[in-house]
């Protein structure tokens, strides 16, 4: 038998594992432009996580940053979760959780317990019998959930006679600047790459007053920039030299100093990003061992050992531009059975001309991480 566990996308629940995975993401991705939710994959491993148990558990909570106690971290899911809930008007932000489990099979009581209560994903019962038709039930719902943003997650493939379950959870954002940039003032502009060349961009232009600076620790300059009628917003790191992006992502992981408002001259292109990560090697590396080899104890799913995470994929997408942004995330874990009066100081020159690194995010949590090193 085989165990199917998705999570579309959906930190502070978050804590280190989301900074230590986007390392390891932005070192692979380096000469790529790169979006992700390392928020998503959190939720996704910590639903995976509450019906785990032995030294399969032990891993888990250590690279996850979990408490000891199962029902503390229920109860902090739980609690995001729902402070999550109707709280942006203007700005969308929407999560959503989902579990099919194959109707021969039965989901253990308590697993189906906490995730209904914590994580707000209800259980449905569907047939594999089809293929095809089992995808395209859920494919739907992850199409449904980001708004067209991802499209699929699982293929025929799949749906295989020994899939005993699917688990998913969605995020999607969409929100409008509280500046917005003049498409008029978009013009095409160079954009220098890493490597010292230079690629076309459509770069947008807006003046006016930012919380923004030069970090001196970071070495790079730094805006937020607001959305309307929101706690969210963007915040950019841009390096003060062109291949100075690695260095800095080392550097960003927690970042909470205070800007201080200032006038600013802001350039920055229009950019869309797609990307899919498979990210078995990456959690191995960090230390999630025991649930990918024959020894898993994962018996809390369905009563029974035999199952180990096979893959975890990733897929994020997100589009910037002169009203604002869309993002959206899937991760997807698949598990198989074994068998005043001063004078002002000059504008900030923010001339995001060359490799810059991205999050959006409110005062506790970060929903998208990414970078941009290049037009395509």
């Amino acid at each position: 038998m085989k165990f199917l566990c998705l999570m579309l996308l959906a930190t502070s629940v978050a804590g280190r594992f989301t900074d230590d995975l986007y390392q390891l993401l932005a070192k692979d991705n380096a000469n790529k432009n790169l979006i992700s939710s390392p928020l998503s994959v959190d939720i996704a491993l910590s639903m995976v996580y509450m019906a785990a148990g032995g030294k399969t558990a032990q891993e888990m909570r250590s690279v996850l940053k979990h408490p000891t106690d199962k029902k503390e971290v229920a109860r902090k899911y739980k609690e995001f979760l729902t402070n999550l809930e109707g709280r942006e008007k203007v700005a969308i932000l929407e999560i959503a959780n989902r579990i099919y489990v194959n109707n021969d099979f039965t989901i253990v009581p308590e697993f189906n317990q906490v995730v209904k209560g914590s994580f707000k994903a209800e259980a449905e019962a569907i047939s594999i019998s089809d293929a095809s038709k089992a995808a395209s039930i859920v494919n739907k719902w992850v199409n449904d959930q980001t708004r067209s943003r991802i499209k699929t997650i699982v293929t025929d493939k799949d749906i295989t006679s020994d899939l005993v379950m699917i688990l998913l959870n969605a995020i999607y954002f969409k929100g409008q600047w509280q500046y917005e940039f003049d498409p008029k003032k978009t013009k095409q502009a160079d954009f220098r790459t890493i490597d010292k060349k230079t690629v076309p961009v459509q770069m947008m232009s807006l003046s006016g007053a930012f919380k923004a600076g030069y970090i001196h620790d970071l070495d790079a300059k730094v805006i937020e920039l607001p959305y309307r009628n929101s706690s969210l917003s963007m915040v950019i790191f841009l390096p003060e030299k062109v291949d100075g992006l690695p260095e800095l992502e080392k550097k960003i992981a927690g970042f909470s100093q205070r800007l201080r408002e200032v006038n600013v001259n802001l350039k920055l292109p229009k950019f869309k990003i797609e990307l899919t990560s498979e990210l078995g090697n990456i959690l191995q590396t960090m230390g999630i061992r025991d649930a990918f080899s024959p020894s898993a104890d994962f018996k809390g799913l369905v009563g029974k050992n035999g199952v180990k995470i096979s893959k975890v994929r990733h897929k994020a997408s997100i589009e910037v531009n002169e009203e604002g942004a869309e993002a959206a995330a899937v991760t997807a874990v698949l598990v198989v059975a074994l068998c005043g009066r001063c004078r002002p100081p000059p504008p900030l020159e923010f001339n995001a001309d060359h490799p810059f690194a991205y999050v959006i995010r409110d005062a506790n949590t970060i929903y998208f991480q990414g970078h941009f090193v290049k037009p395509e």
